[in-house]
């Protein structure tokens, strides 16, 4: 078996009038989560390597590019001694998430940046998270390509990808390693190992009901297989 990938989107208390409620998880309950992984030995790895590395290896990854993942999130990694892999939605930095309800700010160009010269993997989660399968094949592509091409123009080398809603389907995933994607993330449940497509890995999905007996419970099942 290889490593394991955790999902999770806002970290913060949840928003009065939050669209997706569970999408929140509380800081104190983030660190919590990742005192519990450096108590258990796992180390971080970025999710393009989780298929060739072991059950003690976890990547830790951020869909969006929230605001709260530099205020709550990243003091937590850096004292506990993880990395983590942010998927940013580039046309909407610095501005919110109109796919959702708009009620929280996303960073900016230059928060993105600043992040990734702390160790922070940036990948791109496209230019305005549609959801690749539902728009036009054109759109499509150029949703890939163009969230690809802001990220390198500000330094960012070799990003990765991260499927919006998790919905893709072969001409998506194809037009992902046209682009030279390295890998992508899907939402699918489970651990992954050398036999995983590289551009559909698993991951686990960290909401704000997983209290620490079940994000454990969560992480062994994943090693299981199942």
């Amino acid at each position: 078996m290889g490593a394991s990938i955790l999902m999770y989107h806002k970290i913060a208390v949840t928003g009065v009038g939050a669209k997706i409620r569970s999408h929140y998880v509380h800081p104190v309950a983030f660190d919590r989560q990742l005192r519990l992984l450096k108590t258990m030995g796992y180390q971080s790895v970025t999710p393009g390597e989780a298929t060739k590395k072991t059950t003690r290896d976890i990547a830790i990854t951020f869909d969006d590019g929230y605001e709260n993942f530099l205020t709550n999130a990243l003091p937590s990694l850096t004292n506990n001694g993880f990395g983590a892999t942010v998927f940013v939605v580039t046309d909407l930095l610095g501005r919110t998430d109109k796919w959702d309800d708009g009620a929280e700010p996303l960073m900016t160009l230059a928060q993105v940046t600043e992040c990734a010269k702390v160790g922070i993997e940036i990948g791109s989660h496209t230019s305005s998270h549609a959801d690749l399968t539902a728009v036009a094949p054109s759109v499509a592509n150029e949703e890939i390509l163009q969230s690809k091409e802001l990220l390198v123009a500000a330094g960012i080398t070799n990003p990765g990808f991260c499927y919006p809603y998790g919905r893709h389907n072969e001409a998506v995933r194809k037009m992902v390693k046209s682009a030279g994607y390295p890998y992508a993330c899907g939402t699918q449940r489970g651990e992954n190992g050398i036999n995983t497509d590289i551009f559909d890995l698993h991951r686990i999905n960290i909401r704000s009901d997983t209290s620490l007996p079940i994000f454990l419970f969560k992480l062994l099942r994943a090693r299981r297989g199942r």
